[in-house]
């Protein structure tokens, strides 16, 4: 989420200035924060988690008791609905980011669950690893791409870029092509194939496995899986502190 900082040189009077902060820093900021808060304590939070959006009026609706509410009320009217649009404006992008969060996370704990090293292949599989080679290579096989004529170009940096660019491509899809294979696979043979492949680039890998490399790769990605459970779990978006009350006390305490 972006956001655009304006900077400005106030010329009214100190009066004035004291009573616009005394609007933003005691009780527009704080609405909202209390917003914010509300929002993320709603019974259908989780529902709007794995949607990936809010319905952008249930904020009006929790702003109407707020205005009325000691620690808010006397705002204009403008004020709050500056606050409404700020609430929906941050919950769209951060809804938005968890719901891309999720995807990923569902993804990596399929590639995780996939991921195994080559003696495990071999112990699932029930065959050795010259014979899963073998059938890896007639899964690769199925996804040849048919040959076509290639396009000549009197530019050989053009065409050595389209010939990357096309690669990367054709990578891409057939990583897609054997994810969906692999879900769809019956017997226990194919899916090892298929595992195999994935993890070695869709490549057939003549040399032996580094057993300690093996185990990194794993563990980064059982990292990237537990930051992201976690970023899903606790993160949510918290508001904006332009007394310094929360810092102070937590100095204080500290003390």
């Amino acid at each position: 989420m972006s956001q655009i900082t304006i900077q400005c040189r106030l010329v009214a009077l100190e009066s004035s200035r004291h009573q616009l902060w005394k609007l933003m820093a005691e009780l527009n900021t704080p609405l909202i924060n209390e917003l914010l808060r509300q929002v993320s304590q709603h019974p259908e939070f989780e529902t709007w988690r794995q949607k990936g959006k809010h319905p952008t009026g249930v904020v009006k609706e929790l702003c109407e008791p707020l205005k009325i509410d000691p620690r808010f009320i006397g705002q204009p009217g403008r004020f709050y609905s500056s606050a409404i649009a700020l609430v929906n404006y941050i919950y769209k992008s951060w809804f938005a980011l968890m719901k891309r969060s999720q995807f990923q996370l569902e993804g990596k704990i399929r590639w995780l669950e996939m991921l195994k090293s080559d003696v495990e292949l071999v112990e699932n599989s029930g065959v050795s690893l010259d014979s899963l080679r073998t059938k890896a290579a007639e899964v690769l096989a199925e996804f040849a791409p048919l040959n076509t004529a290639e396009t000549q170009s009197t530019n050989g940096k053009k065409a050595k870029k389209r010939k990357k660019a096309q690669n990367s491509d054709s990578d891409r899809n057939l990583s897609k092509n054997l994810f969906k294979t692999y879900c769809n696979a019956e017997d226990n043979l194919t899916r090892c194939a298929i595992s195999y492949l994935l993890k070695n680039g869709c490549k057939i890998n003549h040399k032996e496995e580094d057993a300690k490399k093996f185990a990194q790769r794993r563990r980064k990605l059982e990292i990237q899986v537990e930051r992201l459970r976690e970023q899903l779990e606790t993160r949510i978006p918290k508001g904006r502190d332009l007394t310094d009350a929360k810092w102070l006390a937590r100095i204080s305490h500290k003390q």
